[in-house]
């Protein structure tokens, strides 16, 4: 029967579902990079990439952290890394309570964007060239 999975559980269907597809795409690589402040995590960013895209999963900075750089810090290296490993594009999505305006001021274009996808929340999906 269908259970709740955990987060551990979540991670395992993850790895399996990346090992299935393996076999079908080529320079499967992670970009997974943090950044601690004091031993503590602050921001994060999960991205991972398949032939010459590099999708961005998560990218995250604790609140009081905001607006202070690391969020560019996480995907100018992340967007470097990839450019040097000679990847093209850089796909991501993100809501309306979440950045959009940030990666705007990045360089990214808004390729399309779902009104009221998350209740009153739209969503936006950005790319771009590297």
């Amino acid at each position: 029967m269908v259970k709740q999975s955990t987060e551990e559980m979540n991670e395992l269907i993850h790895q399996r579902l990346r090992a299935y597809n393996r076999q079908y795409w080529r320079c499967l690589r992670d970009y997974n990079f943090h950044i601690e402040k004091n031993g503590e995590l602050i921001a994060g960013i999960v991205a991972g990439s398949s032939f010459e895209t590099l999708e961005i999963e998560f990218l995250f900075v604790e609140e009081q952290y905001r607006k202070q750089g690391y969020g560019h810090a996480l995907l100018h290296h992340v967007e470097e890394l990839a450019k040097a490993n000679g990847l093209k594009h850089v796909f991501l999505n993100t809501y309306s309570f979440q950045a959009p305006c940030f990666y705007e001021k990045e360089g990214y274009r808004q390729l399309f964007k779902l009104e009221n996808a998350f209740g009153e929340y739209s969503q936006y999906f950005f790319g771009k060239d590297l």
